[in-house]
């Protein structure tokens, strides 16, 4: 993953209509956005078991949008990110919130309040949340709910990943290493960004990357594929994430690849990291486990050969 300054945000510029129409789907003009139009579009997406999250980031908040295996489930802004500048007749600060939204000929109709926060409920059901906060000596907004869910309904509709089974992605661990990647698996040359953005568990392209990863969750190994900021695949590679596989250990390793005719061609290691490479093309990396007394597996990559230089350098006994 490469570290980058931060990208050039836009500013949400729907906040009266979200509040309004009571949530982002909700909007008019947002009525014909498809699921697929919002993946290719958002910074990051997380799919569960119950449902999909879809995130956007902005200037001044992050949008939420759910859905369930039924459709759309409702959207949040979440207002909590640091630095924001509150002046003092913005509609962020509780004093003036009321204000607000009468102007928007909506009234709050349900208020609680503690020494650190203020919960109310608008007259279309919107839920609103205001943190203190002692630098402005008032409460500052931090979030807004759509009237059909609030944050812990939905926190519990993505609470459990979903876990793919490795055979509906045309994969297996031994051909991912006899092949040398998951793009030279049979079926997969084809497959492009906007298909795979619809079959991934987890997308990233937020401000403090550069480029998107697209993530696979298997039982116990995560595929990764890495494209740059111009949608240009750059490399993929699978972590491991379980606790039991066709491989743990080095020892593991070296049995599993006599048996599916791999070649060991090349070893790089220092004291905790060890780096082997194959006849097939394919890296593998182990780190060194006090608790096995072994090496074990963290990363396979599939189509290595251009990264065994820097590998070389590195670790080279």
């Amino acid at each position: 993953m490469i570290i980058s300054r931060s990208k050039k945000l836009s500013s949400f510029n729907q906040l009266d209509s979200f509040i309004t129409y009571g949530g982002y789907i909700e909007i008019p003009e947002n009525h014909g956005r498809t699921v697929q139009e919002l993946l290719l579009d958002c910074q990051a997406s997380y799919r569960s078991e119950h449902g999909l999250s879809l995130e956007f980031e902005f200037r001044q908040c992050r949008l939420t949008v759910i859905y369930t295996q039924k459709g759309y489930f409702g959207s949040q802004l979440d207002f909590s990110r640091r630095g924001r500048r509150v002046t003092e007749s913005d509609m962020h600060l509780w004093q003036n919130f009321g204000g607000y939204v009468a102007g928007l000929g909506l009234t709050s109709v349900s208020c609680t309040q503690t020494r650190k926060s203020i919960r109310t409920q608008l007259s279309n059901g919107m839920r609103v949340i205001f943190q203190y906060s002692a630098d402005h000596g008032d409460y500052l907004l931090d979030q807004i709910s759509t009237r059909y869910g609030n944050s812990s309904k939905m926190n519990r509709i993505i609470a459990e990943p979903m876990i793919l089974e490795m055979e509906s992605m045309g994969c297996t661990v031994s051909e991912y290493l006899k092949q040398g990647g998951f793009f030279k698996l049979p079926d997969q040359q084809k497959l492009q960004f906007p298909e795979l953005v619809t079959l991934c568990t987890t997308k990233e392209s937020h401000s403090s990357i550069t480029g998107t990863i697209l993530g696979f969750q298997f039982k116990h190994w995560l595929l990764e594929i890495f494209y740059d900021e111009e949608g240009q695949l750059t490399g993929e590679n699978m972590k491991f994430i379980g606790e039991d596989t066709e491989f743990r250990t080095w020892e593991d390793f070296q049995a599993f690849a006599r048996h599916n005719g791999i070649q060991i061609i090349e070893q790089c290691r220092s004291h905790d990291v060890m780096i082997v490479f194959l006849d097939t093309g394919a890296n593998v990396h182990f780190n060194y486990s006090e608790e096995l007394g072994d090496y074990a597996v963290s990363v396979l990559e599939g189509d290595g050969v251009r990264l065994r230089d820097s590998y070389r350098r590195i670790y080279k006994d």
